[in-house]
């Protein structure tokens, strides 16, 4: 990731950054609290989260641009595929499970090789998708910092809006320097820049 200019105070480092990605998401369900949480416990420096906006306008914390793959909104809303976050409201996202695929999954073998304690796979199933709001919460409770990244939000009714909502939430929480904002969308990160210079922006190098 290319910085646009050094961090400041708490992101100023003279080493490189640990950052969980998507939370430690080898250890518990990627963008959820859990995750974030695992995070911290690992100590890492600060933890990424993706950011999508769903149909009302409010932003979760989801990496996908649609909902299959990290939840159960297949059995839940059978007949609303292909299931893109922006066409769920924050309500409905509400009723998924984001939790119990990864414990039937193992995406990275760490529950076969005995690194997920079995209290905490229980703890996962009915993991919910965090608000933007909720993941800007626990990061502030643990004096910790994070990388807020922006998904390609397009295909979203009201995409302009996203950066907006975004930097109100972090100036409310006064957060702005706790927080990276980063995305693929050079022209998102160009509006957090002329509406917010002091925030820290870094480039993504690829979608993913």
């Amino acid at each position: 990731m290319e910085m646009q200019k050094e961090m400041s105070a708490p992101l100023t480092a003279s080493h490189i950054l640990n950052i969980a990605h998507r939370g430690a998401r080898s250890l518990a369900p990627e963008n959820t609290l859990a995750a974030a949480r695992k995070g911290l416990e690992a100590g890492a420096d600060m933890w990424e989260l993706d950011i999508q906006m769903t149909a009302d306008g409010e932003l979760i914390v989801i990496h996908d641009s649609t909902l299959k793959r990290t939840s159960n909104v297949r059995e839940v809303f059978p007949s609303r595929k292909p299931w893109l976050v922006h066409e769920f409201t924050l309500d409905e996202i509400r009723l998924l499970d984001f939790g119990s695929w990864f414990t039937e999954q193992d995406p990275f073998g760490q529950i076969a090789s005995g690194m997920v304690a079995e209290s905490d796979l229980a703890s996962y199933v009915q993991q919910q998708a965090p608000t933007l709001g909720e993941a800007l919460t626990f990061t502030l409770e643990h004096g910790w910092s994070v990388n807020l990244e922006i998904k390609e939000m397009s295909r979203n009714p009201d995409p302009e809006q996203v950066v907006k909502k975004i930097l109100a939430l972090v100036e409310d929480f006064d957060m702005v320097d706790s927080v990276l904002i980063s995305s693929y969308n050079q022209a998102y990160l160009a509006q957090v820049r002329k509406a917010h210079p002091h925030v820290v922006t870094g480039i993504r190098a690829s979608k993913s």
